[in-house]
């Protein structure tokens, strides 16, 4: 049996520019669309990331420089 790791929040971002201001276009017959209002890529696929978590965060925040 595999363990999965517990998921956390998570964002979209575009992959061509790398930016997360995706909407969703369309969906049904054609499938999921995404526009990217920065660099105006239009297409299915976009890249999905794990957000840091506040535990992540504080021991990112107590590590000396």
């Amino acid at each position: 049996m595999v363990r999965r790791r517990p998921r956390g929040k998570t964002r979209q971002v575009c992959p061509q520019c790398g930016s997360d201001r995706l909407v969703f276009n369309s969906g049904m017959i054609t499938g999921q669309v995404y526009h990217c209002l920065q660099c105006d890529y239009i297409g299915s696929l976009v890249f999905e990331t794990d957000l840091p978590s506040d535990e992540e965060l504080a021991r990112e925040a107590e590590k000396p420089p």
